[in-house]
């Protein structure tokens, strides 16, 4: 059970290291009763932030340090005391909309001042771990440490609100209709849980799916057609089929180089392998990328339905990537 407030105990020093994030369990819908709470789902990478001494470091959902590819980001995010924040990073567009499309071209020098921090939890406070409380606490912890920050600090980094005692079939219904992702649904009695949990639950508006790069495919021309994409599923790629909808030319040129340096001779997919037709030719890679992926819907033979190309993503080993739905 969580600790009360009060018996908050006090440790030495508040860890430097990457720690081990809570992930939510996917529903096809969210929640409904008491003790829930909802929050609105943005579309980023995922990414959590460690503010020592002024010193402000960032962390992929996989603990790869990201810190040098956010120098307007880490600047802003100096300006708040020590903490550990959990919380999603975000590309916004001109309306103030999380973009995914738009996200990977901001993680450098010139574009990261686009970027948007949205903190919904925090792990610890100062020397005090508060993962063992519950997410009451933790949430009045989070919003304290944010509005103590400078004025560069809160403009970067936003706090995540959230919903109570509302129906939450017209929330996620309300989220969709503004086009958002989704929404994550948390007990807010419960404290954080490190690993995939039944405390929070994720329901998204369209379907989605992370997916690994196993190949691609190009016309009897030699021009790029499809990535070749796959899951796993006990241990093993297995195929999930092609991704040919969504490429901009910005993509294909950036994707280019990038897969020819991961060229193998062999097929990375075990089991059912792609095929190749009418003079298209098969070009597979290492294993290696993560795409995200907007589908209609899984076939029964296990295939993505009108699947479209959203970004690579670089928070998530292509180990950890599984069918959600």
């Amino acid at each position: 059970m969580p600790r009360r407030k009060q018996d908050l105990e006090r440790t030495p020093r508040m860890p430097a290291s990457f720690q081990p994030l809570s992930h939510p369990t996917l529903e096809a819908k969210p929640p409904a009763g008491r003790g829930w709470i909802h929050e609105i789902k943005f579309d980023g990478w995922r990414v959590q932030l460690n503010v020592s001494g002024g010193v402000a470091t960032w962390w992929s959902r996989n603990g790869n340090d990201l810190t040098e590819r956010l120098p307007r980001p880490s600047a802003d995010a100096a300006g708040l005391e020590d903490c550990i924040l959990d919380g999603e990073l975000c590309a916004v567009d001109a309306d103030g909309n999380p973009n995914f499309s738009l996200l990977k071209g901001s993680m450098n020098a010139r574009g990261s001042g686009k970027l948007v921090y949205f903190a919904f939890d925090i792990l610890w406070r100062g020397e005090s771990d508060l993962r063992p409380y519950a997410l009451s606490t933790r949430k009045k912890a989070l919003s304290a440490v944010l509005e103590g920050g400078t004025e560069a600090a809160r403009k970067r980094i936003h706090y995540v609100d959230h919903f109570e005692g509302i129906s939450s079939a017209d929330l996620i219904k309300a989220a969709c209709n503004m086009r958002l992702e989704g929404i994550v649904s948390k007990q807010l009695g419960e404290n954080y849980r490190a690993g995939r949990t039944s405390v929070w639950i994720k329901s998204k508006c369209r379907p989605g799916q992370e997916v690994v790069v196993g190949g691609w495919k190009s016309g009897s021309d030699g021009r790029f057609k499809s990535l070749l994409t796959g899951v796993y599923e006990r241990g093993e790629l297995r195929y999930a089929g092609s991704l040919k909808n969504g490429f901009r030319d910005r993509d294909v040129s950036d994707l280019r180089p990038r897969l020819k340096a991961l060229s193998r001779a062999r097929t990375p997919f075990a089991g059912e392998q792609p095929k190749a037709t009418g003079g298209d030719r098969l070009h597979f890679v290492e294993p290696e990328l993560v795409a995200q992926a907007e589908i209609a819907e899984w076939t029964g033979s296990g295939r993505l339905r009108q699947a479209s190309f959203k970004g690579l993503r670089e928070d998530k080993a292509p180990t950890d990537v599984r069918r959600e739905g």
